[in-house]
């Protein structure tokens, strides 16, 4: 089989294309991809716990715990005790966060176009639609679709 054949192999070329474009586009903010994620997340939907925003954005329980202990230590999320279950934490956007999150969400959406510019408006539908089957089957879990570049 041709490497070119290998769409495992296309697609971790892609990915990495990808994951350098965006890296780059948010590097003066000094979050990383999965901070991108939660910061999108809080931004639309607040007071997420830990478990969800790793269920969401399919990361490692622990791999959310660090991150979120990072975006507190910056001041751009607090978390506060869920009024209804004391032992879960929620977490919430600080005003500064969310001036971050807007400023990420700008810079990744040109990444976005950068790396997907390449593809109709039509062949990006289409691309979502296959690669969302392909992880709702691998992973069990219903997809939450990331909107970015859709605007």
């Amino acid at each position: 089989m041709e490497q070119t054949d290998n769409i495992l192999w296309l697609l971790k070329q892609a990915w990495y294309f990808a994951l350098t474009t965006v890296n780059d586009s948010v590097s003066e903010h000094g979050v990383s991809t999965a901070q991108i994620g939660m910061l999108r997340q809080l931004a639309t939907e607040p007071g997420l716990s830990g478990a969800e925003l790793a269920r969401r954005l399919l990361i490692s329980p622990q791999g959310v715990q660090l991150a979120l202990k990072e975006l507190e230590r910056r001041g751009l999320v607090e978390r506060k005790q869920d009024p209804q279950h004391g032992r879960i934490l929620q977490a919430f956007l600080t005003d500064r966060g969310r001036e971050v999150a807007e400023a990420v969400v700008s810079d990744a959406i040109a990444a976005h176009h950068k790396v997907f510019g390449v593809l109709s408006k039509d062949e990006q539908k289409t691309l979502k639609e296959l690669l969302g089957r392909v992880i709702e089957q691998g992973t069990g879990h219903k997809l939450h679709l990331d909107h970015i570049g859709d605007e």
